[in-house]
């Protein structure tokens, strides 16, 4: 899918999570934003990332929300789910609003003071993806601005999640949220880098010619592929090491951002993902301006 969608502005705010769930207080001090009223985790870390994004004090009324997420709210929903099987009682109506798809974007843009569509999507491991694709399709039928965000959030036990996941109890977790402004390409601002293709590949095997064809200068493998046969192909351009901070589904985002700080003008980033028991690749391409 052709894209042509400019980037002006980005940032984000995150942290490893060992045994222990930190508190959000503290850094929420700082935040401009007036928080929704028991606003959530998840909700939480989304104000604390826009906080860290430049422009991110000021939006226009049309602005537009995308918001995209791996898990979506876990916190809200694992307590209501205990509560319910539990304990045998119905959670508090604030809570279980939480639990809604789109409450979050909602309360988002009660708090931006933004009046354009907010959609929220969920994809495992291309939820970063997803929102590219979305945000394209608002910017064909309207050239207002586009807040794309990615969000990730660790349920109260650290630990208990690691036993979900199947994880070793020492493995490091994170959570966080990344932001994109997103736009038209002919709004009058200079844009940091334009995201030029972004979707899936049903063969693996053609994914280097594909890459060279588009002339890239880095490429970087999602965390499900580094141990995929994918590896080993030869991929054109330069390999971009990434260190995570530990896992967490939405981090090609906090991957993005840190090219963009590294990159020079003209540079090309193939960025390739992928979904678990899926043989399909999402690649996505972008330039440097």
């Amino acid at each position: 899918m052709e894209l042509n969608l400019s980037l002006f502005a980005y940032g984000g705010y995150s942290h490893t999570v060992d045994q222990q769930l930190p508190g959000l207080n503290e850094p929420l001090k700082a935040v401009s934003f007036k928080l929704p009223r028991r606003s959530d985790r998840l909700t939480q870390l989304c104000l604390l990332g826009l906080h860290q994004t430049p422009g991110g004090d000021s939006f226009k009324a049309g602005t537009h929300l995308v918001l995209a997420s791996g898990d979506a709210n876990l916190n809200s929903t694992i307590l209501n789910t205990e509560q319910i099987f539990d304990s045998g009682t119905l959670p508090n109506p604030i809570g279980f609003i939480n639990t809604v798809n789109n409450s979050t974007a909602y309360h988002l843009c009660v708090s931006l003071g933004i009046q354009g569509q907010a959609i929220s999507v969920s994809r495992d491991h291309c939820s970063l993806e997803a929102g590219l694709q979305i945000a394209a399709s608002l910017q064909q039928s309207d050239p207002s601005p586009i807040l794309l965000g990615t969000v990730d959030e660790i349920p109260n036990d650290p630990q208990q999640h690691r036993q979900r996941l199947n994880m070793s109890s020492t493995r490091p977790l994170a959570e966080g949220s990344f932001w994109f402004h997103c736009g038209h390409p002919q709004q009058q601002e200079s844009p940091i880098a334009t995201i030029e293709y972004c979707g899936p590949m049903r063969d693996g095997r053609g994914v280097g010619d594909f890459l060279r064809e588009r002339q890239i200068s880095h490429h970087l493998l999602g965390d499900l592929l580094r141990e995929s046969a994918l590896r080993d192909n030869q991929l054109p351009g330069e390999r971009l090491v990434t260190k995570s901070q530990g896992h967490y589904l939405t981090q090609n985002a906090d991957y993005l951002q840190r090219w963009l700080d590294g990159a020079r003008p003209g540079e090309r980033l193939g960025m390739l993902n992928g979904t678990e028991g899926s043989e399909r690749l999402t690649v996505t391409l972008i330039l440097k301006r």
